[in-house]
């Protein structure tokens, strides 16, 4: 049986073009899986900071590790609880000092924030990537591998093109 080499040639690029929708939406499922974050609402009373740990959904997060750092003492041991299952926590805290509250999940997330023990002291969210403190100008592995996907699709497109080019003229 005789196939036509331009017949071979478009089963090629469909089954490439599929592999690289598959690889696209490998590539996206971690975004969609992480799609939700964790959040963290803190205030001082008396003698504790308290507050509540929740998704960025409006769900509770119950049952999750929450750890209290003094900033305001040298080698300060990190103190760790759990929220109840409110999603509240209460720390034991010192008068004036400055602390980092950090929550985790388990599905990965996590969030900190410092708060200073006073009167009216407001939660400031602490940026993850701020935080470091090695900054690097290379871009997401995300950002490279998708660039590289769309580049891809480059020649698939000429070569599609060429094609229709030549069989317009065979006509």
């Amino acid at each position: 049986m005789n196939i036509p080499s331009g017949s071979m040639r478009n089963n090629a690029m469909q089954i490439i073009a599929r592999l690289r929708a598959f690889a696209c939406l490998v590539l996206l499922m971690p975004g969609l899986a992480a799609a939700h974050g964790l959040l963290l609402d803190a205030r001082h009373v008396g003698d504790h900071i308290e507050g509540t740990v929740y998704y960025s959904n409006g769900e509770l997060a119950v049952r999750e590790p929450v750890e209290l750092l003094d900033l305001s003492t040298a080698n300060a041991a990190v103190v760790t609880a759990e929220t109840d299952d409110s999603g509240k926590f209460s720390f034991p805290v010192t008068q004036g000092h400055r602390y980092r509250i950090s929550a985790y999940a388990a599905e990965g997330h996590g969030v900190d924030v410092e708060i200073e023990a006073v009167a009216n002291a407001r939660p400031q969210l602490i940026e993850k990537e701020a935080a470091a403190e090695d900054q690097s100008w290379l871009p997401p592995a995300w950002a490279v591998i998708g660039f590289l996907l769309l580049a891809s699709l480059v020649p698939v497109v000429i070569s599609r093109r060429r094609a229709a080019a030549g069989a317009a003229t065979n006509r």
